[in-house]
């Protein structure tokens, strides 16, 4: 393995890691910011009860998240009280406390994903059709890298 060249790529992507944060990330966080909603930290949660679209307890939330429980517990009863997460004893055992998105909380979601693609859209207005098709290409090919990786990480387990 060529040394010389993964450390080059690895800082391209530290670089890539720093433009992107820059073009795209801490504008729309102040965007959010803005509009009083809700932190990164619930919106993180909100988008990996999505992912699952299964109700996920709350000790495996505070795992996925690496949030304290007891901060967890008042991210949730914010979430519940605006009527975008609900909570649920679990079937098997009543001890457990589920948590799930509501039909409001997946609307919610579905006009912030809107509302980020509106900002990606308009930077990406900045640039003229051979340079949006020089970056599809890009992204294409940096997606099915990434697939790679894991791909190979998963058969390394």
């Amino acid at each position: 393995m060529n040394k010389e060249l993964m450390k080059t790529v690895s800082e391209s992507l530290i670089r890539l890691k720093f433009l992107v944060s820059n073009q795209f990330l801490k504008p729309m966080r102040e965007i959010e910011r803005e509009r009083n909603e809700f932190p990164p930290g619930y919106m993180h949660v909100l988008g990996w009860l999505k992912s699952k679209d299964v109700p996920v307890s709350m000790t495996d939330l505070a795992g996925v998240s690496c949030i304290s429980k007891p901060n967890l517990t008042t991210m949730v009863d914010r979430l519940c009280a605006d009527g975008l997460v609900e909570r649920s004893a679990d079937v098997n055992d009543r001890r457990i406390v589920n948590v799930a998105l509501t039909k409001k909380g997946v609307d919610f979601l579905h006009r912030q994903k809107e509302e980020v693609a509106r900002f990606i859209e308009g930077r990406l207005g900045l640039l003229d059709d051979p340079e949006l098709e020089k970056l599809k290409r890009a992204l294409d090919d940096l997606s099915d890298i990434l697939d790679k990786i894991e791909e190979k990480k998963a058969s390394l387990r």
